[in-house]
């Protein structure tokens, strides 16, 4: 496995390793981690080769620091000779194409990488792109609409193309603590308005912010994640600005392993992509179906694939133009926690990854 970010935080990788491991496949994962965040070998079960650099505040530099770690992954296949080697998304995907004379390339495309680009950062990707999409012997992709745009950019038969979700887990370890009550001194009787995720300008975050001015003191917001670049400065001078410092509560990253345990805590999840680029409109979300397998209401942006699982099962609302106030007149609209349809894991959830493993383990046969 190659990635670039760090696994600690990223599920969708650690349980595609826990797949291979119990069906018998030595994993091997070489990481830039980028940050220095130390990461929990021992809990995670993985063999692990991690890239010594960490990211600068020049994105020219970071860009050359991502092609320069594929040059060195290369060095480390040439010593491991594995049999596959599955490339987490484009920014991995240059050691593989020059490493697939020798292994079998598997390309997990967590993203629409150029289309998540502008300007010469874009133009470049779309040329790697263009270079090492004919190397690869097999394709994942999260979600169906990215399937098939991503089939037909590049030639290829829909059909060939693995389809593997961001589901969570089945077999996850609920504590049955009441975390965010827990944290905050939330009163038992407020619902807890939830995000997950990077705190960046293109999740509508302020908009979420002042939607609690709309809302009575029922409702209570937590922020959880990191902050994109100092966000977080803004996103508090608006909290108090608004006088909302008991009602909106930021909450620091945790470990990928405790976010289902963090969801259960909350009423209703609020998942946001701001329609900027393809990436975005056809977005494949953890966050979305985390919140559903959790028994939780959605309320998200109105893009074809978040329709087709969230207005379609009647799990929460689609909004065309997330505003402050139609946020808050979605939360308004909700029916009482137990009243109306979820999708939980007590319900026999259809979103969970155990149901596709069979799809993932056959690129591995």
């Amino acid at each position: 496995m190659l990635l670039i970010g760090n696994i600690n935080t990223d599920g969708r990788v650690q349980k595609e390793i826990a797949t291979l491991k119990a069906a018998g496949h030595r994993v091997v994962l070489i990481q830039w981690g980028h940050t220095g965040t130390k990461v929990d070998r021992e809990r995670l079960g993985i063999d692990l080769v991690e890239y010594p650099h960490l990211l600068v505040k020049s994105a020219a530099r970071n860009f050359l620091r991502q092609l320069q770690f594929n040059f060195w992954a290369l060095a480390r296949l040439r010593d491991i000779k594995p049999d596959i080697v599955q490339c987490n998304d484009l920014n991995t995907l240059i050691a593989g194409a020059l490493y697939s004379r020798h292994a079998r390339i598997v390309f997990d495309a967590h993203e629409l990488f150029p289309e998540s680009q502008d300007g010469a950062r874009k133009a470049a990707w779309s040329l790697i792109e263009r270079l090492t999409v004919p190397r690869c012997h097999a394709f994942i992709q999260p979600e169906r609409h990215r399937r098939a745009y991503f089939a037909k950019k590049h030639g290829l038969k829909e059909d060939g193309i693995a389809l593997v979700e961001n589901f969570p887990s089945g077999r996850y370890p609920f504590s049955g603590r009441d975390r965010l009550r827990e944290r905050f001194a939330i009163p038992r009787g407020t619902r807890i308005l939830l995000y997950t995720g990077v705190l960046g300008p293109g999740r509508e975050i302020e908009s979420m912010i002042r939607a609690m001015a709309l809302l009575d003191d029922r409702y209570a917001l937590v922020l959880l994640g990191p902050a994109f670049k100092g966000y977080e400065k803004d996103l508090e001078a608006v909290t108090a600005q608004l006088g909302l410092g008991g009602r909106v509560h930021f909450h620091p990253p945790i470990p990928n392993a405790e976010m289902l345990d963090h969801i259960a805590a909350g009423d209703i999840g609020l998942v946001f992509y701001r329609n900027s680029s393809l990436n975005n409109y056809w977005c494949a979300s953890n966050k979305l179906y985390e919140f559903i397998y959790c028994g939780k209401p959605v309320i998200t942006n109105d893009h074809p694939g978040l329709l087709e699982v969230v207005a379609k099962n009647r799990l929460g609302a689609c909004l065309s133009e997330t505003t402050p106030e139609g946020i808050a007149a979605a939360v308004r609209a909700l029916p009482e926690p137990g009243t109306g349809p979820a999708a939980g894991p007590g319900q026999q959830c259809p979103y969970l990854w155990e149901r596709q493993e069979d799809a993932y383990l056959a690129l591995f046969a």
